[in-house]
């Protein structure tokens, strides 16, 4: 009984994980494909140190609005120098959180999610295989 309650919040967790994922993903595709454009640059880049040691960089653009309101936000893209112009997508009705940095030198946003929406629902996957297995080899005991 212990495996099975194991089991079924590994497949919880990783359903939740996979639905933030898909979430996210969505909330760029919107962004990229239906949002308003801007001319935004990276206000500021700086780097944390992680539990493991490794430093992970954190990258800062602001952009105006097309109404006039200045807008910060923070994203993950790779080798972004301060003061570099970007090319920045967003929804007016929320840009601060729906905003996105596109453009020829940066990896676009809707790869990244890819990548977690595969990585998240492999994993989703396999733990639903495994518990079908459980289920499946205790209905059979009995």
């Amino acid at each position: 009984m212990t495996t099975l309650i194991v089991l079924l919040l590994f497949v919880a967790g990783t359903a939740w994980v996979l639905y933030k994922c898909v979430r996210e993903f969505l909330t760029a595709l919107r962004s990229v494909f239906f949002g308003q454009r801007a001319e935004g640059r990276c206000v500021r880049s700086y780097g944390t140190e992680g539990s493991d040691g490794f430093t992970r960089m954190h990258h800062v653009y602001g952009f105006t609005t097309a109404d006039g309101r200045a807008v910060e936000f923070e994203e993950p893209t790779m080798l972004m120098r301060e003061g570099k112009k970007v090319t920045v997508r967003y929804r007016a009705k929320d840009p601060e959180r729906t905003a996105t940095v596109m453009g020829l030198r940066t990896i676009s946003p809707l790869l990244g999610g890819l990548f977690g929406i595969l990585v998240s629902g492999s994993f989703f996957l396999v733990s639903l295989v495994v518990l079908w297995i459980y289920v499946t080899e205790e209905w059979l005991k009995h």
